[in-house]
């Protein structure tokens, strides 16, 4: 555990890479702007276009007690009903009918169901609780990084291909890539491609079945295109 970094790397392609060679089973160490080195002509890489929302905001329930809330489906094609699924912690007290408001009275809810532990919000935010979150809301760092969110967070927890907002959690490998190592991969005459999964709180669900097969996932929203589906067909 103490090898988690809490903080990046001041230079995003300066984190360290471990190479495995599968044919040799050597292994190598170096730093992430050497994966250059392994791209050819004519290779296709896939990156996952999802932007992470400040999706944790700070709210207190009308009895007085501070909750902190985790919206899970905040993104595109979400809360189509006026429903929200978020995670509150702490969770005891936090019953159907309970009003939680947050900021200093910008954005209130009212928590209408609860399924599998989970709350199911109603927002006052006339359908456009994006907008709300980017004033009040904070990044949701991984439970492994012990340390609040700080607006420095808001560009480091995002790739530089960023666009489609709806993610809770980045999809971490791709934040080393700069703009400028995307574009060294594309003068090796190599491929890049995008789809879109919005990452979900689930990928940080810890696996508690003996039998791998037994271990539940979380469903999570995901587009490809079809060019981009002609493009791995054709490889």
């Amino acid at each position: 555990k103490e090898l988690i970094a809490q903080y990046p790397a001041e230079k995003r392609d300066e984190s360290r890479l471990l190479v495995l060679h599968k044919d040799t089973g050597e292994i190598e160490h170096g730093v992430f702007k050497d994966i250059i080195e392994y791209f050819n002509p004519g290779d296709l890489v896939i990156l996952n276009n999802t932007k992470v929302l400040p999706a944790q905001i700070i709210g207190r329930k009308e009895t007085g007690g501070k909750v902190e809330a985790l919206v899970l489906n905040a993104g595109e094609g979400s809360g189509a009903k006026g429903e929200y699924e978020v995670l509150l912690k702490p969770a005891r007290g936090c019953n159907v009918g309970v009003r939680i408001i947050f900021g200093s009275g910008e954005l209130n809810a009212e928590i209408i169901r609860i399924e599998n532990g989970r709350r199911f919000l109603r927002f006052d935010c006339n359908g456009n609780l994006e907008k709300a979150l980017d004033k009040l809301g904070e990044m949701p760092l991984p439970p492994y990084i012990k340390r609040e969110a700080t607006d420095f967070d808001s560009e480091r927890y995002q790739t530089v291909y960023a666009v489609k907002r709806g993610a809770v959690a980045a999809p971490t490998a791709g934040l080393h890539f700069t703009k400028q190592l995307l574009a060294d991969i594309a003068k090796k005459e190599a491929s890049i491609e995008y789809v879109t999964l919005h990452v979900g709180y689930g990928t940080f669900k810890p696996v508690s079945s003996e039998q791998i097969e037994e271990h539940k996932m979380e469903k999570e929203y995901f587009e490809i295109e079809q060019d981009v589906v002609k493009s791995i067909k054709n490889r």
